[in-house]
């Protein structure tokens, strides 16, 4: 895909990967909405697009409100006639061991972190079906597709899960119908996410898990929120379905039986179904 004098809406994009892939696609020539609930961190976002001489706006959303998520379609319609790419990027993070997450908890990470996706996708899928054309990308995570990969992290990988269930499913749909899906999977990124994740347990178990996540985001293995964005618009360009950053994850989960390489060529170029599509 090309992104010069495409419209691109980015969820979460006031700082961490929402602010880079912003950033990334204005270099690219793109003009960008930003959509998050901190307007000042935005604001800055917004002159950082404009200077490289793309056009910005930014609207505050909470995407765990409906009404929150309409009133922003609806701006950024009015904005920009046209959406060409929507980015599915913002998310919050629970962490602690599963018997100290309640069920306020799950209801506090679902409702934006998957629900979110599914009202931001709900409420611009009439736009691109009726163009035909367009770019959907989710952000999704390598701890929902290895095994064991974090167990202080359980509600969130759930989450992150069902939005590659979700992403299938939209892939496998909307492919056909001109609008292309991928689904970022990155591995470790600087981000402010740990800082702004709610942690559960005691008081002295809380403390120790923020003291634990600040030592081990210091490791080699991170990436910045700017090599992330680039692999993502590589992926992008590829027009892949799933998108590694960085890429030498796939080995990893070959190890586990998940051949991704394969999985993208698939889906590029399936196979007729066995029993043809049903009539709603």
């Amino acid at each position: 895909m090309e992104f010069k004098g495409k419209n691109a809406l980015i969820t979460g994009s006031s700082g961490g990967i929402g602010k880079a892939v912003a950033i990334a696609l204005a270099k690219e020539g793109a003009n960008i909405i930003l959509a998050s609930r901190n307007m000042k961190n935005m604001a800055a976002v917004k002159k950082e697009v404009e200077s490289l001489g793309r056009k910005a706006v930014a609207i505050q959303c909470d995407v765990s409100l409906d009404e929150s998520v309409m009133a922003m379609k609806d701006k950024a319609l009015k904005a920009f006639e046209n959406i060409d790419i929507l980015i599915n990027n913002a998310g919050v993070g629970i962490r602690g061991s599963l018997e100290d997450v309640s069920l306020d908890d799950w209801r506090y990470i679902i409702n934006t972190n998957l629900i979110g996706y599914i009202r931001v996708i709900q409420a611009f899928l009439p736009h691109f079906l009726k163009r035909g054309s367009g770019y959907i990308v989710t952000v999704s995570s390598i701890q929902a597709m290895m095994f064991g990969s974090e167990m202080l992290n359980t509600p969130y990988v759930t989450t992150k899960a069902g939005i590659i269930g979700l992403t299938d499913c939209l892939a496998a749909t909307l492919r056909p119908k001109g609008i292309k899906v991928s689904c970022l999977i990155p591995g470790g990124v600087l981000t402010e996410i740990a800082a702004n994740s709610r942690f559960v347990g005691s008081e002295e178990k809380q403390k120790e898990l923020r003291a634990t996540d600040v030592h081990f985001t210091k490791g080699p293995m991170f990436l910045t929120a700017e090599q992330c964005a680039h692999g993502l618009l590589e992926g992008m360009k590829r027009e892949d379905y799933l998108i590694l950053t960085p890429p030498t994850m796939a080995q990893r989960l070959k190890a586990q039986g998940r051949d991704v390489d394969m999985l993208n060529a698939w889906v590029k170029n399936p196979p007729p179904p066995p029993f043809p599509p049903t009539k709603p």
